[in-house]
């Protein structure tokens, strides 16, 4: 397709195709930085990083598919991008992972705190004190 305006684009994860058509431009978070792949762009291979795509189609407005990680190719014939997650899933993902954070930080108190010999010492002191005072309560 030399003689065609743009270049062939298709987005998709493993249980969907999220955009296939010819497109002037896309934009792509890779892992070394963003990157905006224009027609007859060298071939290359990379990882996607969490972020958003920017693609023009030739003959409709801009778009954007959030996506969450996966691989990118750029060939002479196009471009092939297979996300981890996208769209609706990676929000869904990004929402969940969140709350995965939030559930852990509950669950690991002592994350937040100082770490060093004097800290452990100070918290190990802390914990001695509350034993022998429920020792000693126990007692009577």
């Amino acid at each position: 397709m030399a003689d065609a305006p743009g270049f062939y684009l298709q987005v998709s994860t493993l249980h969907e195709l999220l955009f296939h058509g010819q497109v002037s431009y896309v934009g792509v978070p890779g892992v070394w930085g963003y990157l905006g792949v224009l027609k007859d762009h060298a071939p290359l291979l990379t990882e996607l990083a969490p972020g958003r795509l920017v693609i023009r189609p030739l003959n409709a407005p801009e778009l954007t598919i959030d996506v969450m990680g996966g691989i990118v190719e750029v060939a002479p014939w196009g471009v092939t991008l297979l996300a981890d997650y996208a769209g609706h899933d990676a929000r869904a993902e990004e929402a969940r992972m969140a709350e995965a954070r939030r559930q852990a930080a509950v669950h690991v108190p002592f994350a937040e705190r100082p770490i060093g010999a004097a800290a452990v010492r100070a918290e190990l002191d802390v914990e001695l004190v509350r034993f022998f005072a429920a020792a000693m309560r126990d007692r009577r």
